[in-house]
């Protein structure tokens, strides 16, 4: 939905850089008249409505052409730059009207166009309907079309539409489609010209519905998810409890005398009681030391987790077609959004060439213009016949001098090398010099960016123009799935659907970037590919709670480890050291206790026993 905004945008912020350039160019052959000035901006703005040259400050009209335009609509008529507002016009219809300061002069160029909704729009079932609405839900243009009763939602998405988002009507209460009901859905962006971009008062909102939902068929169920790992987690604890922290209470009551002697299984307890009741400690098989135990005590936990964190990451969510169907109603979007941008490069071309005319280096400042003016191109130059440049504006031109095409279009110099070099050229009235844009890669990058997933534009030999991502230039597309659907989209059979590539499933979908004169002998085509878990699905929903109940569960796990480790397992080693030491006979070394807590208590009682035997070891002095 955003891209279809952006394009409609772009659609709007075409006319003021055709402004912009067919004002710089009037600096170059400035004409005095107000009916000659306007008649030369009028060749430059074919999609103008009306046109109108005013007076700046007051608005008093000088000239006008084509529908009236509604000039008392410009609130501010003392402007410095380049205006763009949402007015109506006598009719009562919604025009867009932009306004521009005439460099040199005391006048306003003031152009009246209309709007217009991209060709593409996310075709599919059910039936969808694309409208152009004013902040308070009036709907200005349209295509397709929509259930009255959709209105409310309609002027909610307008009001809204601050941002991207979507509105979800009540469950069921859509048309019936295939037998089934269907949920009423609203998706809305506002449009936003300029730089900065700033909202213009107009907002697309995609009215269609979408099934709805039932059971969900999930690859991992949550209820098992929650058991398996509420059992691990019982397990640990229990045998945490009843095998390490009973057995260390026990032993603490017997060492304080409130217990009978008790066997144990622990090695480290074991010692510990044989110590205190200054026994000769055996060694016993079946025996386990406290560190194993802990260790073992907490696996089910750490094991469980791990098998549930692989088995949701290994899982193929179901994809329904519609999903798969949308996939490629935003590959045209993003391939006619590259085609509007190519042919709109080589339109700016066409009609600066109609006003170039005399000597071309008095060009160099109307080409700095059209740089300033439009961000799709990298440099703008002219050259002779042979194809070397006369003059330039922006970055050093990467095409190779060879003499330039014939009449205009839009070229592909190279399949090797660094960066494409793609361009657009028209020759000049005087049939001696080439115009020659050449296009920003960066730029078309951008656009594929707009899509989620990973976008490539791609050449009729496979090979990688721009990327979403990072890319080699001219990388020919390596996995088998790509380069078919590729190879469908160029045949006119273009088929999307679900693929594995390098281990992971993606929805792939391409398009080709046709429809325009211009555009169509390149051959060129947009294919995208998005991993199956980015995509809203129920399947993902549960995928995600799986892996972050995994995740926290192996995490608590791990804490629950080191706690037991620092706090019991470490200290009761050392305990059992030092009672051996004290079996051994070292009765010197003090046993302090390290922790509040049983072992303590332990080290204590322990230390008590060395005492004890200090006591009666010692020597009894002679009487004499």
């Amino acid at each position: 939905m955003n891209d279809l905004a952006r394009a409609t945008a772009d659609s709007i912020g075409d006319v003021a850089g055709d402004l912009s350039t067919a004002s710089a160019l009037y600096t170059v052959h400035p004409d005095p008249t107000p009916a000659g000035t306007l008649a030369a901006i009028t060749r430059g703005t074919p999609q103008a409505l009306g046109l109108a040259l005013v007076q700046r400050g007051v608005g008093t009209l000088l000239a006008g052409t084509g529908e009236p335009v509604p000039v008392e609509s410009l609130p501010n008529k003392d402007i410095d730059r380049i205006t763009v507002a949402l007015v109506r016009d006598q009719s009562g219809a919604t025009v867009v009207l932009t306004a521009a300061p005439l460099t040199g002069t005391d006048w306003l160029i003031l152009v009246t166009t209309g709007l217009k909704i991209p060709a593409h729009t996310l075709s599919g079932q059910p039936a969808e309907a694309l409208l152009l609405t004013t902040v308070d839900g009036q709907v200005v243009k349209s295509r397709g079309a929509f259930d009255p009763k959709y209105q409310p939602m309609v002027t909610a998405a307008s009001t809204n539409s601050t941002a991207v988002g979507s509105i979800v009507g009540d469950a069921g209460k859509g048309p019936v489609v295939d037998g089934a009901r269907t949920t009423p859905i609203a998706v809305y962006a506002p449009i936003l010209t300029g730089d900065p971009a700033r909202p213009l008062g107009l907002n697309l909102v995609l009215v269609g519905s979408a099934p709805s939902q039932g059971t969900a068929q999930t690859p991992v169920e949550t209820a098992w998810v929650t058991a398996v790992l509420a059992a691990a987690v019982l397990a640990s604890l229990a045998l945490l409890g009843f095998g390490f922290v009973v057995p260390l209470r026990r032993l603490r009551a017997e060492a304080l005398g409130g217990h009978r002697r008790r066997k144990y299984r622990l090695r480290e307890a074991a010692v510990v009681s044989a110590t205190l009741r200054d026994e000769i400690l055996p060694v016993k098989r079946g025996w386990i030391s406290a560190r194993l135990f802990v260790v073992l005590a907490v696996a089910p936990l750490l094991l469980c987790s791990a098998a549930i964190g692989v088995i949701a990451g290994e899982a193929v969510p179901n994809v329904p077609d519609l999903v798969v169907q949308g996939e490629r109603g935003l590959a045209e979007v993003t391939a006619g959004a590259l085609r509007d941008q190519m042919s709109a490069s080589l339109s700016d071309l066409r009609t600066f060439a109609t006003r170039a005319t005399g000597d071309v280096a008095s060009l160099k400042p109307a080409l700095a213009n059209l740089m300033t003016q439009n961000k799709r191109y990298r440099s703008v130059y002219v050259t002779d016949a042979n194809g070397a440049v006369q003059v330039d504006a922006g970055r050093a031109p990467l095409r190779t001098i060879e003499r330039p095409p014939g009449g205009s279009g839009l070229h592909q110099q190279n399949t090797a090398g660094r960066i494409p070099v793609l361009y657009a050229s028209t020759p000049l009235p005087d049939r001696s010099h080439v115009l020659i844009g050449e296009l920003d890669v960066t730029r078309l990058s951008s656009i594929l960016r707009r899509s989620a997933g990973n976008g490539k534009l791609v050449d009729s030999g496979l090979r990688t123009l721009a990327s979403a991502d990072g890319y080699r230039a001219f990388d020919v597309l390596s996995d088998q799935a790509l380069r078919q659907s590729v190879t469908d989209a160029l045949g006119g059979v273009g088929r999307p659907g679900t693929d594995q590539i390098d281990g992971q499933w993606y929805v792939v979908a391409a398009a080709t970037v046709t429809g325009s004169p211009s555009t169509d002998p390149l051959r060129w085509t947009v294919v995208l590919e998005q991993p199956l878990t980015t995509l809203p699905l129920p399947d993902n929903v549960v995928r995600r709670y799986a892996l972050f109940a995994a995740l926290a569960v192996g995490a608590a796990g791990l804490l629950l480890l080191g706690w037991y480790h620092l706090c019991f397992v470490r200290p009761l080693r050392r305990l059992a050291a030092a009672a051996v030491n004290l079996e051994q006979g070292d009765l010197k070394t003090v046993i302090y206790p390290e922790r509040l807590n049983e072992i303590g208590t332990l080290s204590q009682c322990l230390d008590d026993a060395r005492r004890q035997r200090t006591a009666t070891t010692a020597p009894v002095p002679l009487l004499v």
